[in-house]
């Protein structure tokens, strides 16, 4: 229960850090079986490593198909049901999985599972930012962030202790409490909807963002999704192109090529990833600060230079004899890990700057739905230059790539802007 001495700045702020520390928790617990979802799957007879393709697979086009339903308008839940209900779906499909043995159980936990993403993550934006005012909307997204990435951080590690005492056998148990890590999340949101939000009138959208004429009753028109499309599609491409260029290869190649070109073996591999952990846990609150009085667009360029950055220190020192490319590789998971702390709190605020408040969720979903594109697309073009057979015919193109990635943050002038009034934010319930 609220006390009721308590005033509605106090009530969001204790709101946020319910919805931050329980959503950290849940990331906890996922960061217990995500490095062992195919481990697992490829285990069981009926499924096999066939079946771990197919899950990834369909998981992504389930949630590729939510994200561009909710972008289209096509389904409509106000945002904070909209977020409990991907944390159940996501429930469902993890208990799925301590259970399911044949093709069908994986594909069907595939469907719930992307479809919870996808509706997770287009609600969880709006939800933040609802309880936040403008001007503490970067140090939240990156506090948000760096929780995230230490509680995942910190999962795998207990994880992989937990499973040197216990068998194989004992990833069914730690499904089973990742699934039920998502139910305080939940809890968090529903609390949230009793939540007074951030009034109206507290923003004003930058010159040049699209609104929506009001209709004969005064109430503002949804965007159609040309207008929708035309506001956020500099957000979408920066996140396909994040996506596509720099965080699908961190994960998927960068291992790749450490161990199939490099030599390096997994033991480095594991030093990489827990370095840059380490790195955005270090310089989040640093690197936030520096940028909070800087446009959003200098922010996420920031970051896309010190991920190019990171490939050219990848790909020069991958000419040099052993420990000269082991610098390289390690130099590449920091600078890669400084770039993450501006883009946390760089992107989400500048895409909630292109829209009105109604319209963040299927903006989120549009966004999401462009996340999802560009992780499918990154590996296999990780894969294509891999096949150079060189590590610096992969880090330096991809470095060439970010060049592009950073074109999509121009500030640009919708033509319709003069003729589309822009209204005021209306928060959804």
């Amino acid at each position: 229960m609220f006390r009721t001495s308590d005033g509605p700045a106090a009530l969001r702020r204790r709101s946020v850090n319910r919805i931050l520390v329980l959503h950290g928790l849940s990331s906890f617990c996922y960061g217990m079986v995500f490095p062992f979802i195919g481990i697992h799957l490829a285990a069981r007879p009926g499924i096999g490593t066939g079946g771990v393709a197919v899950y990834y697979g369909v998981s992504g086009l389930a949630n590729l198909a939510v994200s561009l339903l909710l972008a289209s308008a096509a389904v409509r839940l106000p945002r904070h049901a909209l977020g409990i209900t991907g944390l159940l779906l996501w429930l469902s499909c993890f208990l799925l999985l301590t259970g399911g043995d044949t093709l069908a159980a994986a594909a069907a936990a595939a469907v719930l599972g992307g479809a919870g993403q996808g509706c997770f993550m287009a609600a969880i934006i709006p939800i933040v930012n609802s309880l936040v005012p403008p001007e503490e909307r970067r140090q939240v997204f990156a506090r948000r962030y760096q929780i995230l990435n230490a509680t995942l951080a910190g999962g795998s590690l207990v994880a992989g202790l937990f499973l040197t005492v216990f068998s194989r056998e004992a990833i069914t148990w730690l499904l089973l409490a990742n699934a039920v890590g998502y139910l305080p999340v939940a809890f968090a949101l529903g609390m949230a909807r009793r939540v007074p939000e951030v009034p109206d009138g507290a923003e004003v959208p930058e010159a040049g963002a699209i609104g929506a004429a009001p209709t004969a009753d005064g109430a503002p028109a949804p965007l159609g999704i040309g207008l929708l499309v035309r506001a956020s599609l500099g957000a979408a491409l920066f996140q396909f192109g994040a996506y596509a260029v720099g965080f699908s290869q961190f994960e998927a190649t960068a291992p790749l090529v450490a161990d199939r070109l490099m030599d390096t073996g997994i033991g480095w591999i594991s030093v990489m990833l827990t370095l840059n952990v380490v790195s955005i846990v270090a310089f989040q609150r640093p690197v936030t600060r520096l940028l909070e009085k800087r446009p959003e667009e200098h922010g996420l360029r920031i970051a896309v230079a010190l991920w190019a950055a990171a490939l050219v220190a990848a790909g020069v020192t991958a000419f040099g004899p052993e420990p000269v490319r082991l610098g390289g590789l390690l130099a590449y998971a920091v600078l890669f890990g400084l770039g993450e702390c501006a883009y946390s709190c760089s992107f989400h605020p500048w895409l909630i700057s292109k829209v009105p408040d109604r319209e963040l969720t299927r903006a989120s979903a549009l966004c999401n739905s462009m996340m999802g594109v560009g992780m499918f697309f990154g590996p296999s073009l990780g894969v294509l230059l891999i096949g150079a057979r060189h590590a610096a015919w992969v880090w330096l193109p991809l470095a060439a790539l970010c060049g592009l990635v950073a074109l999509t943050t121009l500030r640009r002038r919708t033509r319709t802007a003069a003729a589309v009034p822009v209204s005021e934010p209306v928060p959804v319930a």
